[in-house]
């Protein structure tokens, strides 16, 4: 990989894809920062690998300059942080948001954020279960787009329903009504955060990714 991203600060890190991805940093030499909430959440990263570093922050009491204050020195931002449907404001939206704040503030430029499989149809998620769920996203998403395209390279995946298969190291990228049953392997989108930090093509672009048969180690697939 290019050694233009090698610090990479984590939210959400505790979460199922946060600590397929710390692994996965881990052994692409990259080195990663995990944000957790508590002391036994630090001691589960620390399960994970040495070369993990922790920092503690509750990201829905943060304030803007707390969350800048984790993110400076590192040289990329990846976003995976949610509330599991019970803090949807304050965690999936605006905790995404106070966190593209704090990454302008620190002027850590490179951001990814994950969000759901076409998070920008309405049509698509209005009958859905999860409709608050995808609301959050949508306006996470919209917001990002919006108002910092000047400010961070930002980069936003999102994947279809997630699995915990072992995954197959493929994937598809696909559009608009596309997808609507299909899944994806949390650990093959741990490997496409990874793949695409330094991605330059990826900067200010939204991917739906599903599993596929194009190899996530393929730069031009993106």
């Amino acid at each position: 990989m290019s050694s233009l991203v090698k610090n990479v600060i984590v939210f959400g890190a505790t979460g199922q894809i946060g600590k397929l991805l710390l692994k996965e940093l881990v052994s692409s030499n990259l080195n990663p920062t995990a944000v957790v909430r508590s002391t036994e959440q630090e001691k589960t990263i620390s399960n994970i690998s040495s070369q993990i570093t922790s920092v503690h922050l509750t990201l829905d009491n943060a304030s803007v300059k707390d969350i800048a204050k984790v993110i400076e020195g590192h040289d990329a931002v990846v976003f995976t942080a949610g509330s599991g449907g019970k803090n949807l404001l304050q965690v999936d939206l605006d905790g995404a948001v106070k966190t593209f704040e704090a990454a302008r503030i620190a002027s850590v430029r490179r951001l990814v954020l994950i969000s759901a499989l076409h998070a920008d149809d309405r049509e698509y998620f209005a009958k859905s279960p999860l409709r608050n769920y995808y609301i959050a996203k949508h306006f996470a998403d919209r917001i990002l787009m919006n108002e910092f395209q000047n400010d961070l390279d930002f980069t936003i995946l999102k994947p279809s329903s997630l699995t915990n298969n072992e995954g197959t190291g493929k994937i598809r990228i696909i559009g608009p009504n596309e997808g609507l049953d299909s899944s994806i392997d949390r650990v093959d989108v741990a490997r496409v955060i990874v793949q695409t930090l330094n991605n330059t093509k990826t900067f200010g672009k939204s991917y739906n990714i599903i599993q596929g048969d194009l190899d996530i180690r393929d730069p031009t697939i993106f």
